[in-house]
């Protein structure tokens, strides 16, 4: 279905970083395994993005040609988008020089074959304080959540439909949520690009964080 589905074999060693982070994607459908805090970080920006139908971590090893020497490179990460965009991504902090060697191997690639290509790095990941941490925990409560019921999805997005905006400790108080299982339902609403979380950069989700309804 996606030219990219399985990412390519690399050994886990220290050649690679001496962070290792593993965890089971709900948008792949498979556990998903990177070498680098950042990469992580971004991954995770991915899976809980609506707009992004499908990745694939380390997807290509191939070689580019500057200067007339041949340069081994691979891939940090390819990205299906919902409206049809393709695009490889490269993933560095902007103070680590050794690893922008690959970011422009990488970039060169993409332009040689008319592909598109985008440089991420902590300032476009990150965007606030906040941002990682809250989408670590809503990618946590959002894999171990199902509606019920076709139904009960559609009453509950209707009633937020109509309220519009509300705190986090208002809509766990309104009833129409299982006892104990709001903030699942919500980071799964979230996952599905219904809701959004105000100030989700910049603050800690709490009770009090407003919920807004993105009218999908």
């Amino acid at each position: 279905m996606y030219p990219y589905e399985k990412p390519i074999e690399r050994a886990r060693s220290s050649s690679y970083g001496s962070n290792y982070w593993i965890f089971q994607s709900r948008k792949v459908h498979r556990p998903v395994a990177v070498f680098s805090n950042l990469m992580y970080e971004n991954i995770l920006t991915l899976e809980m993005d609506h707009d992004v139908e499908w990745f694939c971590e380390y997807p290509l090893k191939t070689v580019v040609y500057v200067g007339g020497k041949e340069e081994k490179l691979t891939f940090d990460v390819w990205v299906k988008y919902c409206d049809g965009r393709e695009e490889f991504q490269g993933v560095a902090y902007t103070s680590d020089e050794e690893s922008h060697k690959s970011i422009a191997l990488q970039a060169k690639w993409c332009i040689q074959n008319g592909l598109g290509f985008n440089f991420r790095n902590e300032k476009s990941i990150q965007k606030g304080q906040f941002y990682i941490r809250n989408l670590n925990v809503l990618a946590a409560r959002a894999r171990r959540f199902r509606t019920l019921s076709n139904n009960a999805d559609q009453m509950v997005i209707g009633f937020l439909s109509d309220v519009k905006r509300a705190s986090v400790s208002l809509l766990d108080k309104s009833g129409r949520f299982e006892s104990g299982k709001t903030m699942d339902y919500l980071a799964d609403l979230y996952y599905r690009g219904i809701i959004n979380f105000h100030n989700i950069s910049s603050e800690c989700i709490n009770a009090n964080t407003e919920v807004i309804f993105c009218g999908k």
